[in-house]
């Protein structure tokens, strides 16, 4: 060892004091104290970092949570589709999910995980708040439908020259002089605001006999109601009225239809009348009802009465006059026409529609994930030519459109088509009341909009929903038919002509009286009490 070595390990032993002093120092400069800079000192990188992390961000998310949590429950509350024995665990679950938010902006060791789960459930809550405007905005579309609309249409030749009704101001104008009178007179005084005069007009007692003489030229103009297209370029001599004609003008009647909204429908029997129409496109096209099934429905028992009435029964029209026609046709009057004709049919009144066209049938049930019907026999649908087995058939929405739609390729026509609906209808029931409902909610939602209407309020829409989700369970859901005997007939919407109706065989309609009136005394029926 050398001297100088020597002589500072002796000084170091001789004096601690400098030792441990020096030791100190050395430490001091190995690990130094962090400095925290003044705000004004930092830059503007350092400050967003600083925030991210700061007590102050995590109070004001928690706060942003709180205020969409509330928002989210006071939807759900206003909508009233949860029972309460959901609502509150909901409500109370999610204000702790605010509290605990809250609690970790207290801690360093917890904030971040905080902020992060305060930002997941806002986003989640933004979403729900999203789909329940949504919901409670397709409730308010569809529901609380209390008005039809008559479209009444004045038809020249597709040659005339004619472009305006000032065009034709000197045109004569065939009209029907029983049918549709009060909606055609209502068009006519809007020509003569039109053209300022009153046009001249010439009486006929059939819409063929009318016709007829626009296609001879003795009149100029004929004024039809747009919904006996269908019927009209359906009858022989008539298939080419669409292509041979235009419309001139459009006059749009809208009449006001009772119903009873304020009616608790989870405490008491209803009366649902449910009308298939038969155009694709939109639910305001007026239509014939080519769909004519009642449900009685008593919420107590949860029994569920179908009552199907074929299409062409030969039915007294509730009007003026109580004129003889097929039932489809009552449609083209208004859905008010076709529910008090069969009020007057079973004796009973109803209380809402339920009304669904063609297009909103397939994407309900594929909303739905299809269904399982039960065909007796096995048979190839015209519509879509899609082979239907004897039994159990799983089945798409187009296929059960053409399952629903086909009569003549089965014994028993008619009957039968309308057994098969109402087995569509059960199939349908049975998949909303399941919980794979829930699985699609809004693709649900989205197949019926523009192509499902009813009379029932949001309300008590929302009433049925959450009686369902709070006693779950499925319903006893049985359907009958009646029948009768195929004729030729005059019929009020076609006079001067016969056509086939369906004359009614009243012991089946006092059979469905009397089923009727069991779902009223609380009676489960079962499959032998439709027998």
């Amino acid at each position: 060892m050398t001297e100088e070595k020597k002589t500072s390990n002796q000084n170091r032993k001789a004096n601690p004091e400098h030792r441990t002093q020096k030791t100190v120092e050395q430490g001091r400069q190995g690990k130094k104290k962090p400095v925290h800079k003044k705000k004004e000192d930092m830059t503007k990188g350092e400050r967003v970092k600083a925030f991210l992390k700061s007590k102050l961000l995590s109070i004001i998310l928690s706060g942003i949570q709180f205020v969409i949590t509330i928002i989210f429950l006071s939807l759900l509350l206003y909508l009233n589709l949860l029972p309460i024995k959901y609502f509150l665990p909901l409500t109370l679950i999610l204000l702790l999910f605010v509290a605990y938010t809250f609690l970790t902006a207290q801690s360093k060791k917890f904030r971040t995980f905080g902020k992060i789960i305060s930002i997941v459930f806002t986003a989640l809550w933004s979403v729900g708040i999203y789909y329940v405007g949504y919901l409670n905005g397709m409730f308010g579309a569809v529901s609380g439908a209390d008005t039809k609309t008559d479209v009444i249409n004045i038809y020249v030749m597709k040659d005339d020259t004619a472009k305006s009704i000032e065009d034709a101001k000197d045109y004569t104008f065939g009209i029907l002089t029983n049918i549709e009178r009060e909606n055609t007179d209502k068009t006519l005084a809007s020509v003569k605001d039109k053209v300022g005069k009153e046009v001249a007009k010439k009486e006929y007692e059939s819409w063929p006999e009318m016709i007829e003489a626009l296609y001879n030229g003795d009149i100029g103009a004929v004024i039809l109601k747009s919904a006996f297209i269908d019927t009209i370029v359906e009858t022989e001599g008539f298939e080419t009225f669409a292509d041979d004609t235009r419309v001139l003008y459009e006059n749009s009647i809208v009449t006001q239809i009772k119903t009873d909204t304020d009616k608790d429908l989870t405490n008491n029997v209803f009366i649902l009348y449910i009308s298939g129409i038969d155009v694709f496109g939109s639910i305001s096209t007026t239509s014939r009802s080519d769909v004519n099934i009642i449900a009685v429905i008593n919420p107590d028992t949860r029994q569920v009465l179908l009552v199907n009435t074929p299409r062409d029964y030969y039915v007294p029209l509730a009007m003026n006059g109580s004129p003889l026609d097929k039932l489809t046709h009552a449609g083209i009057y208004g859905i008010d026409m076709s529910m008090n004709t069969l009020g007057n049919l079973y004796g009973i009144d109803m209380d809402h529609y339920f009304r669904i066209n063609f297009s909103g049938f397939t994407d309900v049930i594929d909303a739905l994930g299809g269904i399982e019907v039960n065909s007796e026999y096995a048979f190839t649908t015209h519509y879509g030519n899609y082979y239907i087995k004897k039994g159990i058939n799983y089945l798409n929405g187009d296929q059960a459109l053409g399952f629903a739609r086909e009569r003549y390729s089965l014994p028993g026509g008619d009957n039968q088509r309308g057994k098969d609906q109402m087995a569509v209808i059960t199939a349908i029931i049975n998949k909303m009341s399941s919980s794979s409902l829930l699985n699609d909610f809004s693709g649900l939602m989205d197949s019926l909009e523009g192509s499902f209407e009813t009379s029932m309020s949001s309300s008590q829409i929302s009433s049925l929903v959450r009686m369902q989700l709070n006693e779950g369970g499925s319903w006893n859901v049985v359907s009958y038919a009646v029948t009768g005997t195929g004729s030729s007939k005059e019929t009020y919407s076609m006079p001067g002509r016969n056509v086939y109706v369906m004359d009614p065989d009243y012991s089946t309609v006092d059979k469905a009286k009397e089923l009727i009136k069991k779902v009223y005394n609380g009676d489960t029926l079962s499959d032998a009490d439709i027998q």
